[in-house]
């Protein structure tokens, strides 16, 4: 059932139950579940139209993929629908200083304020990738360091690209962006190689209409990307999550170029306690 206050739907991904999700009162959807098995009133994600089973390689993307395909005919087009996780929760504008589970129900956005409404979407703050320690560099980063020494001492060139190169695939970006539609493509080229931020986590809050040409945009893209990836070994969890990365800096720059956006407080649980 889907649970919408006013003119927000929630849906918070999640790759395994956890009990307290139950009590929030928002769309839960289990991710990857063509693999895992949860609860039967939450939302699965290997149901309907999918493709669940790329979830070891495109993460909370089969989630959103999920919601795009079977969920989207349900709302307006200026209803906005929120991606959340499991641990990372958008606020309420006025929100307790301290949050943990106790009064996390309470805090959490359940609907956009009218004088907000002119924003298409809002938007985690954005994170740096400036400042990198020369060990660090020395240790994943040789061939960027060989591409282009000048990193070392001038962090203005510590860009998205550098940072996927390090973290991620040398030279996995850049080759992926060539697959980019013909309207994104330069622009997300420069973005990626002038930007020394983003933001993170392909969390947001966005009107149906643009979530839709967003998810149109992004899959359409993977899905040749998919054909490059698939010739290359992946090992490290950088890069087994590869379309996961390509999703989340793509999300950042679309959001820049298309949207009418604000930055909103979101609050990440931790579950340790």
């Amino acid at each position: 059932m889907i649970k919408k206050k006013i003119n927000l739907v929630t849906y918070c991904i999640s790759h395994k139950y956890y009990k307290y999700l139950d009590k929030l009162n928002i769309n839960i959807i289990g991710s990857g579940a063509f693999y895992k098995e949860y609860p039967n009133f939450w939302l699965n994600d290997n149901v309907g139209k999918n493709i669940s089973k790329k979830n070891k390689n495109y993460g909370s993307l089969t989630s959103i993929y999920w919601i795009w395909k079977n969920h989207l005919k349900r709302f307006n087009s200026n209803d906005y629908i929120s991606i959340c996780h499991y641990r990372r929760f958008w606020l309420k504008k006025k929100h307790d200083k301290i949050i943990n589970l106790k009064n996390l129900k309470k805090n959490i956005l359940f609907k956009i304020p009218n004088k907000f409404k002119n924003y298409d979407c809002f938007v985690c703050k954005p994170q740096s990738v400036k400042g990198y320690k020369l060990s660090k560099l020395f240790k994943k980063g040789k061939r960027s360091l060989i591409d282009n020494p000048a990193i070392i001492y001038n962090k203005n060139l510590h860009t998205i690209n550098l940072h996927f190169n390090i973290f991620h695939i040398h030279n996995g970006l850049e080759e992926s962006i060539k697959y980019l539609n013909k309207n994104d493509r330069d622009d997300f080229l420069k973005y990626v190689n002038t930007k020394t931020s983003f933001f993170p986590l392909s969390i947001f809050v966005m009107k149906k209409k643009f979530f839709n040409k967003l998810c149109f945009s992004t899959f359409e893209w993977l899905k040749k990307c998919e054909k490059l990836f698939n010739k290359k070994e992946l090992n490290t969890y950088g890069q087994i999550r590869i379309f996961d990365f390509l999703a989340e800096r793509y999300f950042s720059f679309w959001v820049t170029k298309y949207c009418n956006y604000k930055i909103w407080p979101y609050k990440l649980i931790n579950l340790k306690k």
